[in-house]
């Protein structure tokens, strides 16, 4: 094991549970929650001249939301996938120190999916999360998103579905229909990735 790399998740993941089993699964996907936001909040401001140099910038490593979480492919319409979760490294060495899912973060989990007015404002969550991490990645990407703009007007980001390291997947089909495209297109999308997101302008406009 790389000891400086596994021993920070490890922290996390300790830390992650502490919140749980002493504040409770709301008040710790609250705490998780902020932080992410506040993270994201953060990120670098840039405006793109149209949708097609956003995605050259993805392409290039050379757009905020590329360096916060790799390269996403732009599948069309408007729709990205991630081929690798930026959290899989940790999630794989929480799999390998602990033989069963932890007290507490199958319900923190589940808290995190239930429909509330943060969740909702950030297009997060709602059946898209399938794990702990979910909760800081996905409210991160989000709040990084409302940084950017193109032709100076601001963009959303909507979280669609996400895979598990099992290979269970989460579909957030309120978000999913908010976007306006087909739950099966989103499926087909996830034989192949492991989180799936769809950006489009604030006011609802398509993006490209």
């Amino acid at each position: 094991m790389n000891t400086a790399i596994d021993i920070s998740h490890l922290v996390f993941i300790d830390l992650i549970r502490n919140l749980v089993q002493t504040a409770g699964v709301k008040v710790a996907k609250g705490n998780l929650m902020r932080i992410a936001l506040n993270t994201g909040s953060k990120a670098e401001k840039k405006d793109f001249p149209t949708f097609a140099d956003f995605v050259r910038a993805l392409n290039a490593d050379e757009n905020p939301l590329s360096r916060l979480e790799g390269k996403a492919i732009h599948l069309g319409g408007g729709i990205f996938g991630l081929r690798q979760c930026p959290f899989g490294q940790l999630a794989s060495t929480y799999q390998d120190f602990f033989a069963t899912e932890l007290g507490g973060f199958e319900q923190l989990t589940d808290e995190y999916n239930a429909p509330s007015k943060i969740t909702g404002e950030h297009k997060v969550g709602l059946g898209a999360g399938v794990g702990p991490f979910c909760i800081f990645h996905q409210p991160l990407r989000s709040q990084a998103g409302g940084n950017l703009t193109i032709a100076g007007q601001p963009i959303e980001i909507f979280q669609l579905a996400c895979r598990r390291a099992d290979g269970k997947i989460g579909y957030a089909d309120a978000l999913v229909c908010e976007f306006g495209c087909a739950r099966a297109a989103v499926e087909k999308i996830m034989e192949e990735y492991m989180c799936c997101y769809g950006i489009r302008m604030k006011d609802g406009s398509a993006a490209c």
